[in-house]
């Protein structure tokens, strides 16, 4: 839990001092919060949650390992490598001449990919669940693998995370089917910048449908127009 603290706190651009003063503690409280070494309360949690405007349930998920929470939804060992590679794909293929892309535009890609899949075969590409976050759908183990994984490179450039890859993805992991569904995705959205592929997804069914931090069905997506599903 203390990484998706961090993270979040990072993301909306809060100093330690700012959110122990939203959360009603002191700054070195808050430190030790963030280490680990001091337990957060319920109360915290929540307000935690609301300072943030996600679910509190994701922070109660973060309790369990990204394995843990994969055995809890029955995915395979199957599943996590092809989200894994998945990602990887999209770095590969979306990313820009220098070999970078932020980190919301890829986390938008990779679900467009599972979700344009599922529309076209009725069988998503990994199968993980997507929340509706502020910046869009996102798979919550999207941020495990970019916070943790060796094989890419997570650097700051002004306001954004720029991610890049370290090593090449499997040439084995996606079929061809799957394959052509990444391709296809990234080459539509190659030019464009993060606004524009957040808005789009945005202006999806899936994500009007549904409430903040809902987890979106992949059912949804069939509601679309061919030419609005990615």
């Amino acid at each position: 839990m203390q990484n998706l603290i961090i993270k979040l706190r990072k993301t909306a651009k809060l100093s330690q001092a700012d959110m122990a003063e939203k959360l009603g503690m002191s700054r070195p409280t808050f430190i030790e919060v963030e280490k680990g070494t001091r337990d957060i309360t319920l109360t915290e949690l929540k307000k935690m949650a609301r300072i943030f405007d996600i679910p509190i349930d994701i922070f109660l998920d973060e309790e369990l390992g990204i394995e843990e929470k994969a055995k809890c939804q029955n995915f395979s060992e199957k599943s996590f490598k092809k989200f894994h590679d998945l990602v990887l794909q999209c770095i590969k293929c979306g990313a820009d001449e220098d070999g970078k892309i932020t980190k919301t535009k890829l986390a938008k890609l990779v679900y467009l990919c599972d979700f344009a899949h599922y529309y076209k075969h009725l069988k998503p590409i990994s199968g993980f669940e997507y929340r509706r976050l502020p910046q869009g759908p996102v798979s919550i183990e999207f941020f495990e693998i970019i916070d943790n994984d060796d094989s890419i490179c997570v650097e700051p450039k002004s306001n954004a995370m720029m991610i890049s890859l370290i090593e090449k993805p499997s040439s084995s992991v996606l079929d061809a089917n799957e394959k052509a569904i990444v391709k296809a995705v990234c080459r539509k959205w190659k030019s464009a910048n993060t606004k524009e592929i957040v808005d789009f997804t945005h202006k999806q069914i899936p994500w009007k449908v549904c409430r903040d931090g809902e987890v979106i069905p992949y059912t949804l997506i069939n509601s679309e127009a061919p030419e609005d599903v990615y």
